[in-house]
């Protein structure tokens, strides 16, 4: 947070879209809150121009409807907040924001925090990331790459056991976040190996990646399946 605070308080300025990377979501949008009361001098209660939304599952429905509340004309002459907790964004949603953030309606500025990276590469390109997790909460720092394939599905499977494969519906809603976060920071750190190891090199297995990263942001998808057709692949 202070980074945000000491760039405002030295500017006058803010980003037109920050993510912020935080498994205590509620004290970042505590802390945010906060900001914008103490700091920029916005009330965040009774402002029709500041809105706080909370979503398990960001759709294209709702992008759509925030992108409609931003082009519209402000209350006060002066800032459109929006503040967004999720868990997870659908690809569908993240394009339509995507429009939104290239031209982004000047005052307007986009605060979404949610406890895992979820964002694809040309969405992530487009906003200030912010990243405030505790030590100890990334994935172990060893190689997958270097895994041998019995070990990398070991992996995988000890990530997806939560699954009820007999009944899907069966999983509760916290077990189906944390086996989604788990795969997207799975793959995360495949992709971040890959880069080291060249574009050129890299180059078949990153676009395994991105077929992998686009089934997995499909709803219902079948993770344990994308994670081994990917580890079996690369």
């Amino acid at each position: 947070m202070q980074p945000l605070i000491d760039f405002y308080k030295n500017s006058g300025n803010l980003h037109h879209a920050y993510f912020f990377v935080a498994h205590k979501v509620d004290e970042i949008v505590a802390k945010l809150k906060h900001f914008f009361e103490n700091v920029v001098g916005i009330k965040t209660s009774g402002n029709p121009d500041f809105q706080h939304l909370q979503f398990k599952t960001l759709s294209i429905e709702e992008a759509r409807k925030m992108a409609e509340a931003q082009e519209r004309k402000d209350f006060s002459a002066g800032r459109k907040i929006f503040i967004i907790e999720t868990d997870f964004i659908t690809e569908e949603a993240q394009n339509a924001l995507l429009k939104v953030f290239e031209e982004p309606t000047a005052g307007t500025h986009f605060f979404i925090v949610s406890p895992q990276d979820i964002l694809l590469p040309t969405l992530r390109s487009r906003m200030h990331i912010i990243e405030l997790k505790v030590k100890g909460e990334r994935l172990k720092e060893e190689s997958i790459l270097k895994l041998k394939l019995p070990e990398r599905l070991a992996k995988i499977k000890e990530m997806t056991e939560a699954i009820k494969d007999s009944d899907p519906s069966s999983q509760s809603y916290d077990e189906a976040r944390k086996t989604k976060q788990d795969a997207i920071a799975f793959l995360n750190q495949i992709e971040a190996e890959l880069y080291k190891n060249g574009l050129e090199k890299s180059a078949k297995a990153l676009k395994i990646c991105q077929s992998a990263r686009t089934a997995l942001y499909d709803r219902g998808a079948p993770i344990k399946m994308i994670l081994e057709h990917l580890v079996l692949n690369i």
